[in-house]
């Protein structure tokens, strides 16, 4: 079994996503590696899954390794203003990547300008690179509290794929591209 992984906040969505906060541990390295936020709160409300009074969830952590998309060389020219992208994964029990797909919602994901369908192209090829430490829902036995940590503590880890949501600003800033996570 594995220790204790920090909860980052994120957006795990789809049949076996949940919505509980866990703490965050400030002693975990992978701290910041790699940037979550929450896009849209409502999302799949109705397929959200629901844990049972002896079970916990442990979101996936991303692998440090994972490695930002690349600004389109193609459109650096143009000395656009900034772009969003929002992708959705789907992230396996085994912590791949099995799909990646562009979200468009209101406000903090905008649909893609024409012509402009490289920076979703750049981030699906680069999202679908990425590893993560898998989900699980930590199961204990009846009666037993609940604890952030599963191992060590009479839990089980019962693997979960889930779905995330990830923000992606496309930029130019002195002359020189950058992508960043909000």
């Amino acid at each position: 079994m594995r220790r204790a992984a920090i909860w980052i906040p994120a957006l795990a969505l789809a049949a076996t996503s949940c919505s509980a906060p866990r703490p965050v541990l400030p002693d975990d390295p992978r701290l910041g590696q790699v940037a979550y936020e929450e896009v849209d709160p409502s999302a799949a409300g109705v397929a959200r899954m629901t844990l049972a009074a002896n079970e916990s969830f442990q979101l996936p952590l991303a692998d440090p390794a994972n490695a930002a998309p690349e600004y389109p060389p193609g459109l650096l020219a143009r000395r656009l203003p900034p772009r969003v992208v929002c992708m959705r994964l789907a992230v396996g029990e085994d912590g791949s990547v099995h799909d990646a797909q562009p979200v468009v919602s209101d406000g903090g994901c905008p649909a893609a300008v024409d012509g402009e369908q490289a920076f979703q192209t750049a981030t699906a090829e680069a999202v679908r690179r990425w590893r993560f430490d898998p989900a699980f829902r930590c199961v204990f036995p009846e009666g037993q509290a609940v604890t952030s940590a599963c191992d060590g503590a009479g839990g089980r880890e019962v693997p979960q794929a889930v779905s995330l949501i990830f923000r992606f600003v496309f930029e130019q800033i002195d002359g020189r591209a950058q992508v960043r996570f909000d």
